[in-house]
């Protein structure tokens, strides 16, 4: 079977070195698909295409969004890393095999990367599937962004190609934009119905509802039908 190959997103690389160097190791392991979110320098960048050594074409081929939300509009399954704690109810992995047994093959996949000094936000993570931590020594778990990426794509590379007995384990996976568009409808109508109450807990309370919904691993149907289920039964309400 065929494994469709990982896109990765940088949000908000601050050191063009850094880029051309995920680049470079992105090359190393055979995958061409860079994006970029509000790249701290301007771009196209000349350090970033110096750094990248023979991988100058990812660079320049690199896609670049202005929001986390319109970069992963496209996809089906999003994993973030993060080697911080957060408080979110979201699968949470640091283990290669576990996390990879648990990615569908056949969608489009990105793996997603933080800043270099702050790392992911809980914002960025919340439109996320899942999260994952290399494991490191506790002493020291502060790893050079492109030696982040490195690791990631090696192990992904080991994995897929070493085992031969991959299965898909979810078809048809809606897009992150549909997905989107399902949460926008859903928080307006629980905000005009006062469900989301009181104001100073309403966000935290749709970012645990958006979370129960993203652990579902939705298809573009499952979503077309429980969009219909709640216009029917607000429109009856209404009537």
């Amino acid at each position: 079977m065929k494994i469709i190959e990982p896109s990765i997103l940088l949000v908000r690389p601050q050191l063009p070195e850094n880029i051309g160097m995920t680049a470079r190791a992105m090359h190393n392991c055979g995958l061409k698909k860079l994006i970029i979110v509000s790249p701290r320098e301007s771009w196209p960048n000349q350090k970033a295409c110096d750094a990248s050594a023979n991988a100058e074409i990812i660079i320049k081929n690199a896609k670049i969004f202005d929001s986390v939300r319109s970069a992963l509009s496209s996809f089906n399954y999003v994993i973030a890393t993060s080697v911080r704690k957060r408080f979110i109810q979201k699968p949470h992995y640091n283990n290669f095999s576990s996390l990879f047994s648990e990615v569908p093959t056949n969608q489009k996949l990105a793996i997603v990367f933080g800043p270099e000094s702050s790392g992911l936000t809980n914002k960025d993570l919340m439109l996320c599937d899942c999260v994952f931590s290399i494991p490191l020594s506790k002493q020291n778990q502060s790893l050079n962004i492109s030696h982040s990426v490195l690791l990631m794509i090696f192990k992904w590379y080991e994995y897929f190609k070493n085992n031969k007995n991959i299965k898909n384990n979810k078809n048809n996976l809606s897009t992150k934009k549909e997905f989107y568009i399902f949460m926008d409808y859903l928080y307006h109508e629980l905000h005009n119905s006062g469900f989301l109450y009181p104001k100073e807990k309403s966000h935290s309370m749709f970012i645990n509802i958006q979370s129960m919904f993203l652990r579902a691993k939705l298809s573009k149907v499952e979503i077309q039908t429980l969009r219909g289920m709640f216009k029917k039964l607000i429109n009856q309400k209404k009537n």
